[in-house]
């Protein structure tokens, strides 16, 4: 949401025949309040165009039924409020769930936000402590660990899908996911399969080539392995 919500091309004035002053004519014409909560003004102008502002810009700027309005002016105010627009974006979509600054930024864009805002919302929403990727990549890995078996290279990609930088991926995933740790996961996926659905298990589940390696040897130490399903 950007706020401006000018008119169709066929509802302006023409300008062709119009004094060069003209812009500087037009005028509020009724402004009306949008939303639930009334956190948004519809502005109507005189030309048959409108936009939309925050109600807290709005109220700064003092516009009422007369106030002329200028393309300067009304760019101004439209900065402004789609910069408080995407902050209240940003904070709604973190108390959802923990994004990455990088994943936070390309949702705020897939709503049609400008790079200026979602600079300005990723920035607020970072110095006031709501994004952190490297709290959000060790937790997410910490979950995925837990709750699907994933291995390292799993993890990796997921971490890069979601906004995380390679050499942080990288760093949490060798931090968290060790050979050793992987081991143990690759054991309990493993549990009770023969040799080629571990395989296919571990694969699927993005374990490591030498995680695969060790548990096979294991299992045809121990002759827990089958070779047939």
């Amino acid at each position: 949401m950007r706020g401006d919500a000018s008119s169709s091309p066929s509802d302006k004035p023409d300008t062709q025949n119009t004094p060069a002053d003209a812009e500087q004519k037009v005028t509020v014409v009724s402004v009306e309040l949008k939303g639930a909560g009334g956190e948004a003004v519809r502005i109507h102008l005189s030309d048959g165009s409108f936009f939309i502002l925050h109600a807290e810009v709005f109220a700064r700027a003092g516009i009422a039924a007369g106030t002329p309005i200028d393309s300067e002016t009304r760019s101004l105010l439209l900065a402004r409020s789609e910069r408080i627009f995407a902050r209240l974006r940003a904070l709604s979509l973190l108390s959802r769930a923990a994004h990455t600054r990088q994943g936070l930024a390309r949702k705020l864009a897939a709503r049609g936000f400008s790079k200026q805002a979602i600079r300005h919302a990723i920035a607020r929403m970072s110095e006031l402590g709501y994004l952190d990727d490297r709290a959000f990549a060790e937790s997410w890995v910490n979950s995925r660990m837990s709750s699907r078996k994933e291995g390292a290279k799993a993890l990796y990609r997921g971490l890069l899908g979601r906004g995380v930088a390679r050499p942080l991926a990288e760093e949490v995933v060798s931090g968290l996911c060790p050979f050793e740790k992987e081991l143990i996961g690759a054991r309990a996926l493993a549990a009770g399969l023969s040799l080629n659905a571990a395989i296919r298990a571990l694969t699927g589940r993005g374990f490591r080539s030498r995680t695969i390696a060790a548990l096979l040897r294991e299992l045809k130490e121990t002759g827990r392995g089958r070779e047939e399903e």
